[in-house]
């Protein structure tokens, strides 16, 4: 069991610098963890009560008991021949009914699209009410959605699929909608074709995240004959593949992971006409170096706490991502878990009060991850900025960096500061800046130009200095 509790005091960047270095002083503990034999792929976990619902792709859906949280037990399980031979590739829950997307999407091996109600009254023996399967293999689904009497399938690339739920035992197909692929690039090559992966809806107005498509607004208050009234897509690429995987809605905010692009922040009281607001985009991806395979972090599943004011991501192989959006114009990394070289990556993350409950999985491409399973983590915010360490802690990322590195560092008073970068022997070999600073958080862009290898990065006070080794690899 991993607990990510300690902070830095020399050049090497241990696992929870993060929990410490929280302007909100947020502190995260892992509680609790399952291991999956490899080779395995669990997508989703989903908490109700005393139990935790797995959607864990070719072995179904399983079901732990997680009364002794320290250690979850597998009690039961749906395979997926009682599925129509289709992976459960996502879950959601309303009330006592679990609605799962099947269908296998991963590679060449695409399945049917289908859905699966089940019933979860007796939460330890869940009951399968129907399964609806599409007519047409390829490849699968990624997400549902539920919303009153309809479920909303987000199927790959054939689009979306709404279908009546009002009967659970008598799933009814009402329609489905493919968007404009040829946005934004006209005949779009294989890698480039959309996919529909994950969805939001507010006031019959379905907010699409459709991959290399980006994010389309689509009018549903005829849930016969969708119409789409918007398109979105990050104009800084220049034609590099986008990736928009998941959303959050709040107000006019919309919160949208985007794959190995981090988080953008966009405008949605127009919906004919999106902007963005801001973009949290901590592994540079529109740099030629970061090609999306071996990026340090690949953001997928994303939940929100209004509260807190706090987005949360599972991104792969920096494992998950706290994100503060107070300021919306200037989103912050205020909390992290794990590390982007313990070759350990998740997938999914699902926010239920103050657990997370993150699922990794083994992989290869487009990040290396050699653990499979759950971890459950506490949470919590305090509000005392006098709780912080007396040290300066830094947090550095992504690390190892290809060319870039952001630097982020509270100073506990105001003073002249100055930032350097040395050889390991310690030895000046950049001056990055040297000013007056006001007691705080502070963060710095640091592009040191500088070859391949292993380099320190030191922060001198009036009483102090703190040192974070910097790793440069090649591009």
């Amino acid at each position: 069991m991993r607990i990510h509790t300690q902070t830095v005091l020399t050049g090497f960047v241990l696992l929870a610098l993060s929990i410490s270095l929280q302007a909100q002083n947020l502190s995260m503990q892992l509680i609790g963890e399952k291991q999956i034999g490899a080779p395995a792929v669990p997508q989703k976990a989903i908490p109700y009560g005393s139990y935790c619902y797995l959607a864990a792709k070719g072995s179904g859906l399983q079901v732990y008991d997680i009364a002794n949280v320290a250690s979850p037990t597998l009690v039961n399980t749906i395979p997926v021949s009682a599925l129509q031979n289709l992976e459960v590739m996502n879950i959601c829950r309303r009330e006592d009914r679990l609605y799962l997307a099947l269908g296998n999407f991963f590679g060449n091996n695409g399945q049917n699209a289908g859905l699966a109600v089940v019933n979860i009254a007796n939460a330890s023996d869940p009951v399968i009410e129907d399964v609806w399967k599409s007519d047409i293999q390829d490849k699968g689904s990624a997400s549902v959605t539920v919303e009153g009497d309809y479920a909303y399938l987000c199927a790959m690339s054939q689009g979306l699929y709404i279908l009546d739920v009002s009967q659970p035992g008598d799933i009814a197909f009402v329609s489905q909608y493919i968007p404009d692929p040829d946005f934004p690039t006209p005949n779009p090559a294989p890698a480039q074709v959309p996919n529909a992966r994950g969805l939001a809806i507010r006031d019959d107005i379905a907010y699409l995240c459709y991959d290399a498509g980006g994010l389309r607004v689509i009018n549903i208050s005829d849930r016969t004959h969708p119409v789409e009234t918007g398109q979105y897509i990050n104009p800084a690429f220049n034609n590099k593949q986008q990736a928009f995987n998941n959303i959050i809605l709040n107000g006019s905010i919309a919160f949208v992971a985007v794959d190995y692009c981090g988080m953008e922040v966009l405008d949605i009281t127009d919906t004919a006409n999106i902007t963005q607001v801001s973009w949290w985009n901590p592994w540079e991806c529109q740099s030629p170096s970061n090609i999306w395979v071996g990026s340090p972090g690949h953001t997928n599943q994303i939940d929100y706490n209004a509260e807190c004011q706090l987005v949360f991501l599972s991104s792969a192989q920096s494992e998950l991502s706290v994100i503060d959006v107070s300021v919306q114009t200037a989103p912050k990394l205020v909390g992290s878990y794990g590390s982007t070289d313990d070759q350990q990556g998740t997938w999914g993350m699902t926010l239920d009060s103050n657990r997370i409950y993150l699922v990794y999985i083994t992989a290869v491409i487009p990040f290396v991850s050699n653990w499979a399973g759950i971890r459950i983590l506490e949470w919590g915010k305090t509000s005392h900025v006098t709780e912080l360490p007396l040290t300066t802690p830094m947090l550095l990322y992504p690390n190892p960096a290809r060319h870039a590195f952001r630097l982020e560092y509270i100073l506990t008073e105001s003073g002249e500061i100055s930032l350097e970068m040395t050889n390991i022997q310690g030895n000046v070999i950049r001056h990055i800046l040297r000013e007056h600073q006001t007691a705080g958080l502070h963060s710095q862009a640091i592009e040191p130009q500088l070859p391949a290898g292993s380099y320190m990065i030191r922060l001198t006070t009036a009483h102090a200095t703190h040192s974070i080794k910097a790793v440069l690899v090649e591009e």
